[in-house]
């Protein structure tokens, strides 16, 4: 098995919230094969890579978080979405009786109700890391020149608009006033 994939799973095993995320393992499984997956597993095997767990918003009901792969000093990072599906099949209606009936889950798991995991991998390449050259009352000097020159020129445009819309609302209402004389003439 890839390093990826033996990684997460040690990862996922040291999780407490280990039973929502194992579904997900199991779904990036089923994506080795895929050509898009092997970017991730190219750049992973060479790399040691960290493994971040995020959990969702508490009010993001289509979510389970995601996980993050990044390395230090590495412009590539990678997020693994870790979405819920709509929800597939019809009501339940397993008896005890039909064939592969689970007791635990009161369910056989076939064409019933279920939201199923979906993974969305996404790639994060840092084009340029680069920090302010100069110092802090170079950067007091730069906000001042924002405040008086910046702020001042927005001020003027949002005047001209200001006028602009008089302008045309003086037009329309001329246009009006001479539909409305036009009529008392008649």
């Amino acid at each position: 098995m890839h390093k990826f994939y033996d990684d997460l799973k040690d990862f996922i095993l040291n999780q407490e919230e280990k039973e929502r995320l194992i579904p997900y393992y199991e779904s990036l499984i089923q994506l080795e094969s895929y050509p898009e997956m092997k970017d991730l597993l190219i750049q992973y095997k060479d790399s040691s890579y960290n493994i971040d767990y995020n959990e969702p918003d508490e009010f993001d009901g289509y979510s389970n978080g995601w996980l993050e792969f990044y390395e230090e000093n590495n412009p590539i990072t990678y997020t693994i979405e870790l979405d819920i599906s709509q929800m597939q099949g019809g009501y339940c209606q397993c008896k005890p009786k039909d064939e592969g009936y689970n007791s635990d889950k009161k369910c056989c798991g076939i064409s019933c109700d279920v939201h199923l995991p979906k993974v969305s991998i996404v790639k994060e390449v840092k084009l340029l890391n680069h920090e302010f050259q100069g110092y802090e009352r170079d950067l007091w000097a730069l906000e001042e020149k924002w405040l008086m020159e910046y702020e001042k020129d927005l001020l003027q445009k949002k005047q001209l608009e200001k006028v602009s819309n008089i302008e045309a609302q003086i037009a329309q209402l001329q246009k009006e006033l001479e539909v409305v004389k036009s009529g008392l003439k008649n």
